[in-house]
């Protein structure tokens, strides 16, 4: 039954590993608040990467799958015995060339970085966690003194801040990637290391070439230049992600929390979809319950307004993923119950589009019935049952209930779809619970789909008699123009029902 309060409206997007590749630890993800799943292609072989996509289609076809390519993100490589420690200063050797990795040098995946790099460098392993600065290249070594030592573990990131290499995406490695993805389509596919809208372009040609356009683009934040390009990245993209992991090591620290603010709040006001990411619940992958600075991290992200929080290692290789995405289900629930009222004026666009007008609508009527109790005289009010106001929306691509969901209404949003993949498209989106209902015409009747999108839901439960709806939908015949705002109770809708039944 969905409800106004205890209902979970930020979403979660999990990761996939090792550690919840199974059919059982699927499920049991989903069961515990998972609403993507997110497929690295950094790791894995093709053909694992595609065992695992059809895996979780078949193990619950409501979820959303996000494909992920790698991007040119740089990786040290295996690591003899898993791990190694670094001490501070302690000479460290990164190599072009194939060894067995440990506390004295790694293999790093570009050839060409002892090419690229100088004196003087700052190099960072495990986001960031270790730090070197290049002493000297020789041949395909270069040599490094340990100005931060740690932990480093196989296949963990390199990060070269001030550092601009030529290479772009889609590299190489990603195009092929790509062709795979296109066949297997899911509903996103995340762009790892964007610079600008021209990486996020020729993604999309790519897609399209290989037959497939209408996978949702997002872009990964993870890099000085996407920040200065963030407005036409924002506009050539479906949705983003705040890559802290790369993004934080890319830029100072104490201005990464600043950044993501305005990433949310400019996303937010593009009615797109976007994700917090990266050590969220760090803690998880060796412990049964997060840290108290991790509970404030989370709960603060889905304030500012992230639409989605990501779980990375916690999930894919950590110890505890049920524990984490039980706890990221938890904080959730509880953040939403404070997350003070949104200003709509302040996420209008200018000029205001129509479907902002409705957005726009829809809050206002939220708290006007928030406010004043049910329609009706006071009597009548007086004489009805317990109530609570629920959003319908009626969309075929998912637009209209993305421009309701970005003024942050108080009140539950139920869209109906005859389309399962805009279903999954909207478990990303905030607030939005998507309700399949196969075979609907949206050239139907409004009356007539009203009523069968009540009928479901009283179906599972979700209704009272009490309830009052704000309907979003389009006038009779008015196909895809969604351009009506209307507010029924249930019993009215009832009362259609019976008439249908007695037309019939």
């Amino acid at each position: 039954m969905i409800t106004n309060k205890g209902s979970r409206r930020s979403k979660i997007v999990c990761t996939l590993g090792p550690a919840s590749s199974t059919t059982e630890m699927i499920k049991a993800l989903a069961g515990r608040g998972m609403d993507v799943c997110r497929i690295n292609f950094a790791y894995g072989t093709v053909g694992e990467n595609e065992a695992l996509f059809k895996r979780v289609r078949e193990s619950d076809p409501a979820l959303a799958l996000m494909c992920d390519i790698q991007g040119p993100k740089i990786r040290i490589g295996e690591v003899g015995t898993g791990e190694a420690a670094l001490e501070t200063g302690q000479d460290f050797i990164l190599t072009a060339d194939a060894v067995t990795g440990d506390s004295n040098r790694v293999t790093v995946s570009r050839k060409a970085l002892p090419g690229e790099v100088k004196p003087g460098d700052r190099i960072y392993l495990s986001d960031g966690l270790v730090a070197l600065v290049v002493l000297e290249v020789a041949g395909d070594d270069i040599r490094c003194k340990v100005t931060m030592g740690g932990i480093i573990s196989s296949m963990k990131g390199v990060n070269l801040p001030g550092i601009d290499l030529a290479e772009r995406v889609p590299t190489e490695k990603d195009a092929a990637d790509l062709q795979v993805i296109a066949a297997l389509d899911p509903e996103y596919a995340a762009i790892s290391f964007v610079k600008d809208a021209s990486d996020m372009i020729r993604t999309r040609d790519i897609l399209a070439d290989a037959g497939n356009g209408r996978i949702k683009l997002v872009a990964k934040i993870e890099h000085p230049a996407a920040l200065k390009n963030f407005d036409a990245i924002l506009e050539a993209s479906d949705a983003i992600i705040v890559g802290r992991g790369s993004l934080g090591v890319e830029v100072p620290f104490e201005k990464l929390i600043p950044e993501q603010k305005r990433i949310i709040k400019k996303s937010n006001r593009a009615g797109k979809p976007v994700i917090v990411a990266t050590q969220m619940l760090e803690s998880m992958v060796t412990a049964p319950v997060p840290t108290r600075a991790e509970v404030s991290d989370v709960f603060n992200a889905i304030e500012d307004g992230a639409d989605a929080v990501m779980l990375s290692s916690e999930t894919s290789s950590g110890k505890y993923p049920l524990n984490a995405v039980e706890a990221m289900s938890r904080i959730i629930q509880v953040s939403g119950e404070y997350i003070p009222p949104r200003n709509p004026y302040e996420y209008d666009t200018r000029p205001i589009e129509k479907t902002e007008i409705i957005g726009h609508l829809v809050y206002d009527a939220c708290r006007e019935l928030s406010q004043s109790g049910a329609p009706g005289s006071p009597a009548e009010q007086a004489s009805q049952p317990a109530r609570e106001v629920k959003i319908l929306t009626f969309t075929h691509t998912g637009l209209t209930a993305r421009m309701v969901s970005k003024y942050r209404p108080p009140l539950p949003i139920v869209a109906f779809t005859p389309e399962q993949r805009t279903a999954r498209e909207l478990r990303l989106v905030w607030g939005v619970h998507a309700v399949l209902v196969p075979g609907s015409d949206p050239g139907e009747i409004m009356s007539r789909r009203l009523v069968a999108a009540v009928k479901a839901l009283a179906d599972g439960g979700g209704v009272g008699e009490g309830d009052t709806f704000i309907i979003t939908g389009n006038l009779d015949y008015a196909l895809a123009k969604t351009n009506l705002v209307s507010i029924f109770t249930a019993r009215e809708v009832f009362d259609m029902m019976e008439g249908a039944g007695q037309d019939a």
